[in-house]
């Protein structure tokens, strides 16, 4: 292991690295609201020409939908990803930990095997 002044100029750069990747982060949730507003706009503006439900509590209720149900939905699939449940996998098909169980070899660590189909 490395002390802390190995190497300052790296040290210095995944400084920056993470700063920035921190800003990008606001500017993504910020996007993210704005769009929940025009959505929820949009979704009052709806229900308030088919129901005839008021406009501005119509407007924060659906906004509030739109922007925490997603996030929260996220965080569930973070949360079982971190404790190893299947959400992490969701998308890659059902028996993904079975293929990535054949990989292993009998040491615990993953094989790389290719199949190139004679190619």
């Amino acid at each position: 292991m490395t002390t802390g002044e190995a190497h300052p100029e790296t040290r210095r750069m995944m400084e920056t690295a993470i700063r920035r990747l921190n800003a990008l982060e606001y500017v993504i949730l910020g996007v993210a609201m704005l769009l929940a507003l025009i959505a929820g706009a949009l979704a009052a503006w709806m229900v308030e020409n088919l129901f005839g439900a008021p406009f501005r509590p119509t407007w924060a209720v659906s906004s509030l939908l739109f922007f925490v149900v997603p996030g929260w939905i996220v965080l569930k699939r973070e949360r079982r990803a971190d404790t190893g449940g299947a959400a992490g996998t969701a998308g890659n098909g059902a028996n993904t930990g079975a293929a990535e169980q054949a990989e292993r070899n009998d040491t615990g660590h993953i094989t790389e095997e290719r199949d190139d189909d004679g190619r």
